[in-house]
């Protein structure tokens, strides 16, 4: 191939120069696009990853809030009605019952209102001497004994038991006639005073301090 003699140059130089060229662009496009095709797919990862999150989070608060309703949902224990007040009850005191090693007498609440009241659980007794102080300890409640409202319509009544132990028998190192006991009907801060039963004994001091001069019956419908 001959040379050409007015521009000095190979004319087949001249087009590998220009094809070494071209291969270069399209190699650069090519990179360029493998770029931007791997951006788009880290920006569409990521979204999704995201969305992935947002979506775990959401889903905890229900499970707490009802949690909380139903133990909210779960108390109840106020007796229904109104309680009867000491100035609308009559208060008496029966006569003696012994049995062994206690005396048992029958508290007697009546109704002397004209509309209905109730009572619930276990009266406060104390024996009093005719001076009016406090012989010994009140009167314990009765352990297993069954607690319920009970509905006092006008004149009626309702019943609870003492039984106070013999204060002759030991532990007990001295005793006392009681003159009056005190009761307060179940719920009342004010208190009845009845006449104690002529020669009515009570512990007046013990010899241990577990000693039990006397326990009550929660009130009833029935006389025990």
């Amino acid at each position: 191939m001959g040379i050409d003699r007015q521009s000095g140059s190979d004319p087949g130089a001249r087009r590998h120069h220009r094809t070494g060229r071209s291969a270069l662009t399209g190699a650069a496009l090519v990179a360029a696009a493998l770029a931007l095709a791997a951006c788009g797919s880290s920006s569409s990862s990521s979204t999704t990853t995201t969305k992935a999150s947002t979506s775990t989070t959401t889903s905890k608060p229900s499970s707490s809030t009802t949690s909380t309703t139903a133990a909210s949902t779960s108390t109840t224990t106020k007796p229904s009605g109104t309680g009867c007040a000491t100035s609308a009850l009559g208060v008496s005191f029966g006569n003696p019952d012994g049995t062994a090693g206690a005396i048992h007498y029958t508290i007697t609440f009546h109704n002397t209102g004209s509309s209905s009241c109730t009572l619930y659980g276990y009266p406060g007794v104390s024996f009093l001497s005719a001076g009016g102080s406090q012989i010994g300890a009140p009167a314990q409640r009765q352990t297993g004994g069954t607690v319920a409202t009970v509905t006092l319509a006008a004149g009626g009544n309702a019943y609870s038991s003492v039984a106070v132990t013999d204060p002759g028998i030991p532990p007990c190192s001295s005793q006392a006639t009681a003159a009056q006991v005190r009761i307060y009907p179940p719920g009342q801060t004010q208190s009845a005073l009845v006449t104690a039963p002529s020669g009515m004994a009570v512990c007046s001091s013990p010899n241990t301090s577990a000693y039990t001069s006397a326990t009550v019956t929660p009130v009833s419908a029935t006389q025990l």
